[in-house]
């Protein structure tokens, strides 16, 4: 049978609107209606319940014959998105540098519900922030000087119907410091200059956060010197070239590409 009509039920207007967006043109009027659609459209609707933090909502989808009429019928979307749910702990191994407490203020999306430092924070379990706060912890690391820190494991558990227990398992690797630093293809600007822009000398904690804001990110950063003065061509790619010990050493190879100029200016409107 074909849809003749598709009805919403359990869900706000523009959560319908964003439901027939995701959904497509095989999930429209005219269109039949296969067991295989009915299952992809429940994956979908319950995708995005999930990415919203609804991880326990219901869908249900009922097919309702029309009177002296067998090629068409109505479609039914009953939607129970049920309650949020939230994050009731965060259990963290492995760390001793950084404390559980500063770990979990490093996590921005992924926060205890009972917690009162986190009363202005969201506290829905979200699978993709979580992912995203995953990474925060490994960048926290690497701005500490901690290049090897990973998560060897982690897992998420129901602990009731409306909230999960989440486990990191966190190995911290060795604090390195930056040794020697050197410049290579650079012909616009001295390699002292540009170790001056860098403001990152020997014996600093390797800062892997810094010399990224620094070379390319910050607004005085080392690609923006070269930018503004016509070179947009320019590239760079910071290399390890030699790790000894707790120091490291940094090669910065250049391309600086050739310096830019107005050919021509077209103004319309």
């Amino acid at each position: 049978p074909r849809i003749a009509e598709i009805n919403y039920h359990g869900i706000k207007k523009s959560e319908r609107e964003d439901l027939q967006e995701k959904l497509g043109i095989s999930w429209q009027k005219g269109n039949q209606i296969t067991p295989n659609t009915i299952d992809r459209a429940k994956l979908v609707i319950k995708g995005y319940f999930d990415d919203k933090g609804f991880k326990n909502a219901d869908v249900n989808i009922i097919e309702r014959n029309i009177e002296g009429n067998k090629e068409q019928v109505n479609v039914d979307v009953i939607i129970d998105k049920k309650e949020k749910v939230k994050v009731n702990q965060i259990t963290i191994e492995g760390n001793t540098v950084l404390s559980d407490k500063k770990l979990k203020r490093v996590m921005k999306k992924t926060n205890e519900k009972n917690k009162l430092a986190n009363i202005f924070r969201t506290k829905k379990f979200i699978e993709e922030k979580y992912e995203e706060d995953k990474q925060l912890i490994i960048d926290k690391y690497n701005e500490l000087g901690y290049r090897d820190a990973q998560i060897l494991s982690d897992s998420v558990v129901s602990y009731d119907d409306k909230s999960v227990d989440i486990y990191l398992n966190l190995e911290e690797g060795n604090k390195y410091y930056l040794r020697n630093v050197s410049w290579v293809g650079n012909t616009v600007y001295t390699s002292d200059a540009l170790s001056q822009t860098l403001k990152m000398e020997r014996g600093d904690v390797y800062n892997q956060k810094k010399m990224t804001e620094r070379l390319g990110t910050d607004e005085d950063a080392i690609q923006n010197q070269y930018w503004n003065n016509g070179y947009v061509f320019f590239q760079i790619d910071p290399v390890e070239v030699n790790v000894d010990g707790d120091s490291i050493d940094v090669e910065m190879r250049m391309s600086e590409g050739s310096q830019a100029t107005i050919n021509h200016v077209r103004i319309a409107g």
